[in-house]
């Protein structure tokens, strides 16, 4: 037969980007015409084709007369790509072994790919065809004699037959309307047709495979069980064309199929309400005529009886409301297998409704975004080099949201260099209207409450401490609710990263839209003041109205305003002033006594105004301030944080009877500050109290009877000779700081603090251990400096004792003496800096020790070889004598052998990481600048300089590596040493991806404040894949040779421009680089080298390299920051401006 010709005319797609294998459809043919050529290809089978083309049905029809004895592979595949067969059974179809080896492909395929096939019984009985009787029966009497030496063959087209004539089908009898019955077929299948029609995905659906991939991992299409997931994330993230794209995968795997778009918008009555979509669904999956539903309850009633025995699947779009569920896909309504995929903006109603299968979109990565847009506005997938630098601010803008990287490469296609300038920098028409458009649909949504609380976000509070915004909130007139913050991250509108609230920078733009749209001309008319010069204009033009609410001063860099007598007059409802970095001066008589949150750092007010009532405040925070006197503060009721750190003119604490609220009151590095009052002793609701730093303070409460308290920090306060009476059981005091402090002895009535867990004691001199016995819940303990008495052996019952910190002791073993029962309680241990030998044997006796340093143990040899297998980390930098690698347990996930410089680099084989436990994390470093000879792959980095804002010396740089993967490759146990050299302090990362995909992350940095006396290299050994980094439900036991891996370094310093080498080795196997050395960098960098390098980033931390105690120390008093301290940090101008820095380059990024 001749390749497929006189086809039906049908679009054909292109193989680039713009089509995947599941984003159309699979099926090239909607209907395969199998019939007898010489009974009704000039009539019936005519008419059949001409009326399935004239209703759109894509049809395949064989017009060739040329017989033979096989089937052509081009007819073969006809048959393969239709998704449904007629048969057309006339009196002579038998005799043709075409027909019959057809209708066996038909049926296999039946079976195979699970096409429809429909028989047509043209003026025959399907029971003659069935039994092979009358003309079939003739058929086969011939065949029997031309094929008595294929038997199987015969038997096989048998079998056929009588498997399709007892398909369901259609009979067309003699004298029958020929035009009603092929107009009938037609109707039929057309509701076939359009049921199964394949949704449009994307014009370039870049990235949305893996999506895929994951969600059906998720809903295991095939298993048992009934399954709802959840598809959420932001709009324009691309929920929906996910949603499709499944849809396209698998809907053919159902026995019926519905997706239901825009439910939001659908389930409004003007739009038709529930009761019709309820109609939809069940017209959809069922076919036929529409049935009529009366109200909600009785379709669920419907749904529920007609479909709880069938497998489908229903896709509901952009579901905003738990009635939309309830009434469209209950908990069970359907059957067996069967699937329900929901894309919603709001997670906590996925989880109202017993959902616990949530699959998140992530925004694109840098890598996609550029592709998508390159192809909508160039076609191709790399914009041209001339575009590139536009490309790249187009793509800054979007932040990897598809629906903005659309549009905006869509708007400017086709246009010139110039114009797409102009846009870019213009930010105001089309394509930004289009995209405010549909983000504002997810503002409207809200509730009023939580629509101001998303405006106060985005005008003020983009990359704050969530506990600090929470704060402000709760203070201000209009109450919010307890859980506002976790309301906005359900609805995808926020995001919480290290205890940060973000936002995407186009929710943010169109917030602080919708505030300047309030009164476009007078900025003193808007609700909200943040943009630096409409704040200026309103405080030194005395335009403020009693249209502000809340105002933040910050300028791009600090600046001064001179204020008058009434600035502030007009704002008689303003209720939130945050000062971030104007310098403020002249004379203020006037503040609005609704102000519920005032934040004014290095205030030059000695005294709040006399006429300022603040009956209504709740957060007054002024650090580094000119306050001297707090004569207003006796009567606060609501207040309840004042943060006073820093205020070096503050001599005194007065009757603080009058805040009853107060939870959180922190005085730190107040230096002239000699006495508080008794009164704040009695505090029952305060929460911290923070003095650290008070170097003048003689005078503390005498009694604590404060039952809320949990941090209590005196550290640093020199004076201080006497800790207060305990008057009752202090059940909530959780960590008390007195380290440095002159504090003699601690009074037995320390005995009531039962709920103490954590107590530091560095370096009070005059405090001896008798004091601590008392305290019998302490469970973690620090240091009391080097003034152990040499004659004397540490002896304590503390039996709940868990963290015992002795560094810098002085002690030796004879001196470490414990009782029986603190080996079975331990679990950190810290001997850092005492003068320990060999004798450490006792370390073994503590049965659950997980944590051991031994930092500057300078007369450390070696450590028992005998630790217990409970020890998960061990820590011996800096132990100069150490000439020997301990024996580990196989619990031991980290060792840090830093500077553990008699070891040397000959100790450091390939052998010795292999041999060691294979889950463990090392971390190494030796002198010099040579690698050892068995890494692999070596090269040195780009490093570049980039101007700081302070003019400091900073650079940054890159490097990366590519190889392949050896073949089978265990996962589970494969490792890789990362090695850098280095000569200054420097941050660096890691990032390991597998055929694109990260699946590791590894912080590699050096964070030492002064420069490195020698070159020294660094060696660390990683697991190659975290599992935390797979896709859903991903469990790889092989890595297949040919897939590659890449090891990307990023590297950010201080100091003059070094020389940095970088290198990976795959342990047990030798890999070769194939990589290339392009790296992108910003155009304000300088560069060393002509080759391109990493731009500026944050530099960040490796938490698996600080240990608890340290976090818990440091957030005690080195920050003044406890962790649910809900307020900005004020105590160190140098950290807060790192803080704000970070944040400024990230909003940059």
């Amino acid at each position: 037969m001749a390749p497929l010709a006189n086809q039906q005319g049908h679009p054909s797609f292109s193989s680039s980007t713009s089509t995947t294998f599941f984003t159309h459809d699979p099926w090239t043919y909607d209907v395969f015409l199998s019939f007898r050529g010489k009974d009704t290809r000039t009539n019936f089978t005519d008419h059949l084709y001409k009326a399935l083309s004239d209703k759109g049905i894509y049809t395949f029809i064989d017009r060739e007369l040329i017989g033979g004895k096989k089937i052509s592979p081009s007819l073969l595949k006809a048959i393969e790509e239709s998704r449904i067969s007629l048969i057309v059974f006339s009196e002579n179809y038998a005799s043709s072994r075409w027909c019959l080896d057809e209708l066996v492909e038909i049926l296999r395929c039946k079976t195979s790919t699970k096409q429809i096939v429909w028989p047509i019984f043209y003026k025959v009985d399907p029971s003659h065809v069935r039994n092979q009787k009358n003309s079939f029966g003739d058929a086969f009497a011939d065949i029997n004699c031309r094929f008595k030496d294929s038997t199987e063959k015969v038997q096989r087209w048998r079998r056929a037959l009588r498997q399709a004539a007892s398909l369901k089908g259609y009979t067309c009898k003699a004298g029958e309307s020929e035009a009603t019955f092929i107009n009938h077929i037609v109707e039929e299948i057309l509701i076939v047709v359009l049921n199964r029609t394949f949704w449009n995905v994307a014009k370039y659906p870049v990235g949305i495979q893996s999506h895929v991939q994951d969600v059906e991992m998720l809903l295991d299409v095939g298993g048992n069980g009934r399954f709802m997931v959840g598809i959420w994330g932001a709009s324009g993230i691309g929920k929906t064309t996910i949603a499709k794209a499944i849809w396209n995968e698998i809907a053919h795997k159902f026995e019926g199929s519905c997706f239901l778009p825009n439910v939001r918008e659908n389930s409004v009555p003007q739009y038709g309400g529930l009761i019709q979509l309820q109609e939809t669904l069940l017209q959809e999956i069922l076919g036929g005529k529409k049935l009529k539903i009366a109200s909600t309850d009785k379709g669920i009633s419907i749904i529920h009886k007609l479909l709880r025995l069938k497998k489908i699947l229903l896709i509901l779009d952009d579901v905003n409301q738990l009635e939309q569920l309830d009434n469209l896909a209950g908990v069970g309504w359907f059957g067996e297998g069967s699937r329900v995929i929901i894309t919603t903006q709001d997670s906590g109603l996925l989880k109202c409704h017993g959902i616990e299968l949530i699959y998140e979109v992530q925004k694109l990565f840098d890598y996609q975004a550029l592709e998508l847009f390159s192809l909508n506005a160039f076609g191709i997938k790399e914009p041209p080099n001339d575009y590139l630098e536009l490309a790249q601010r187009a793509i800054a803008y979007a932040q990897g949201l598809p629906l903005a990287i659309t549009l905006l490469g869509s708007h400017l296609r086709n246009k010139g260099i110039h114009r797409w300038q102009a846009i870019l920098d213009g930010y105001e028409g089309e394509p930004y209207l289009g995209i405010q458009k549909i983000l504002r649909k997810s503002y409207d949504a809200l509730e009023n409450s939580m629509q101001q609380v998303f405006l106060d976000i985005a005008c003020f509070f983009k990359g704050e401490d969530k506990d600090y915004v929470i704060q402000v909130l709760r203070s201000c007139k209009q109450k919010v609710s307890q859980d506002c913050i976790e309301v906005l991250v359900e609805k995808a509108i926020i995001t919480i990263e290290c205890n940060r609230i973000w936002m995407h920078d186009l929710l943010e733009k169109m917030g602080k839209d919708i505030v300047h749209e309030e009164c476009p001309i007078e900025p003193g008319k808007r609700s909200r003041l943040w943009f630096h010069e409409d704040v200026y204009h309103v405080l030194t033009g005395n335009t403020g109205t009693g249209k502000i609410k809340g105002i933040m001063m910050e300028f791009p860099k600090p600046n001064a305003i001179t204020l008058n007598a009434t600035s502030f007059s007009g704002m008689d409802n303003l209720e939130i002033l945050i000062n971030r970095n104007a310098i403020l001066s002249g004379h203020i008589k006037y503040l609005p006594n609704e102000l519920r949150f005032l934040d004014w750092g290095q205030c030059q007010l000695r005294s709040l105004p006399s006429k300022f009532y603040a009956m209504h405040l709740a957060v007054f925070n002024m650090p580094c301030g000119s306050m001297r006197k707090l004569q207003k503060f006796k009567y606060m009721p609501k207040l309840t944080s004042l943060y006073l750190s820093g205020c070096q003119f503050l001599k005194k604490i007065p009757d603080l009877f009058g805040i009853p609220n107060i939870k959180w009151l922190n005085l730190s590095k107040c230096t002239s500050l000699v006495e508080v009052d008794d009164s704040v002793g009695l505090l029952d609701k305060l929460v911290e109290l923070n003095l650290d730093g008070c170097f003048k303070l003689t005078r503390f409460a005498t009694t604590l009877r404060l039952k809320s308290l949990e941090r209590l920090c005196l550290r640093n306060c020199g004076r201080l000779e006497s800790f207060p009476e305990i008057e009752d059981k202090l059940e909530s005091l959780l960590i008390l700081n007195i380290g440095e402090s002159g504090i003699r002895g601690l009074p037995s009535s320390t005995a009531y603090l039962a709920g103490i867990t954590f107590m530091s004691a560095c370096y009070c001199d005059n405090l001896t251990f008798t004091s601590l016995r008392s305290i019998y819940g302490l469970q973690r303990l620090t240091t009391f400096g080097n003034k152990v008495n040499s004659d004397s052996n540490i002896s304590l019952a503390l039996p709940k004792l868990v963290f015992f910190n002795l560094q810098g002791c002085n002690l030796s073993e004879s001196k470490f003496v414990l009782p029986l029962d603190f080996w079975f309680t331990f679990t950190f241990l810290d001997l850092s800096g005492n003068n320990v030998f060999r004798g450490t044997g006792c370390i073994r006796k503590f049965a659950n020790l997980w944590f051991l340093r031994l930092n500057g143990c300078k007369g450390l040899q070696e450590i028992p070889e005998l630790l217990r297998p409970s020890v998960d980390r061990v820590l011996l930098p800096n132990c100069t004598s150490l000439e020997k690698f301990p024996k580990l347990p196989q619990g031991v996930r980290w060792l840090d052998l830093v500077n553990c410089h008699r070891l040397g680099g000959y100790e450091i084989t390939e052998n010795f990481l292999l041999n060691q436990v294979p889950h463990a994390v090392f971390e190494i470093i030796l002198r010099g600048n040579a690698f050892p000879k068995w890494v692999s792959c070596c090269k040195n980095a780009t490093v570049c300089r980039y101007p700081d804002v302070e003019d400091k010396e900073e650079y940054v740089g890159g490097c990366e590596f590519s190889f392949e993967i050896p073949p089978n490759l265990e996962w589970e146990t494969s490792r890789l040493v990362l090695c850098v050299s280095y000569h200054y302090p420097y941050f660096d990362d890691a990032k390991i991806l597998i055929n694109g995909k990260l699946v590791n992350e590894v912080w590699i940095g050096d964070t030492s404040a002064t420069e490195i006396e020698d070159t020294n290299v660094r060696l660390k050994c990683v697991p190659l894949l975290d599992r935390q980094k797979l896709r859903v439900g991903e469990e790889p036991t092989h890595l297949q040779q040919g897939n590659m891996c890449q090891v990307i370094f990023h590297m950010q310093g201080a100091g003059p421009m070094p020389v940095i080498s970088c290198g990976v080795h795959l342990l047990g196997h030798q890999v070769a680089d194939v990589s290339g050395s392009a790296i992108a960098v910003d155009d304000d960098i300088t560069m060393n080298e002509s080759t391109s390098c990493v731009g500026k980033r944050p530099c960040g931390s490796d938490i698996t390299a600080v240990d608890d105690h340290d976090l818990q120390e440091q957030s005690l008093c080195s920050s003044s920051e406890p962790a649910d301290h809900p307020k900005r940090g004020h105590i160190d101008i140098e950290e807060e401006y790192k803080v704000r820095k970070l944040i400024s380059v990230r909003n940059n990024q």
